[in-house]
């Protein structure tokens, strides 16, 4: 094997430690959707509720706790994993996969440790 192949694959090893170690320390998101004066697009809120809806239905997810609701509509929750949630970094793509109206409204996801205590 040449000297930079070698190389090629400690680094393709030690880069899927590191996303590996990320998601395992990672068990919760904070979300936040809600509108800035018209109004949430409500295409995309009712995206986000289905989503979190569907991985509470299927035991992705072990705690949701709504922190905060918007006057244009939306919310400010957390949504932890179960312990032995292998379907977690699924859920977070998908939620990263909703794009709502930048002209009527906010939508944030952050990776957390865990949800704050209730």
């Amino acid at each position: 094997m040449k000297k930079s192949n070698f190389k090629l694959i400690i680094l393709a090893t030690a880069l899927i430690g590191i996303n590996t170690s990320a998601w395992a320390n990672n068990r919760a998101v904070q979300i936040s959707i809600g509108g800035i004066g018209p109004g949430v697009d409500g295409a995309a809120f009712e995206t986000v509720k289905q989503v979190i809806g569907s991985a509470i239905a299927n035991g992705v997810l072990d705690k949701f706790n709504v922190s905060g609701y918007g006057k244009e509509g939306g919310f400010s929750a957390c949504a932890e994993a179960t312990a032995n949630s292998k379907g977690f970094p699924a859920f977070v793509r998908q939620l990263r996969t909703i794009s709502p109206n930048k002209s009527t409204s906010f939508y944030s996801l952050n990776l957390v440790t865990a949800c704050p205590g209730e």
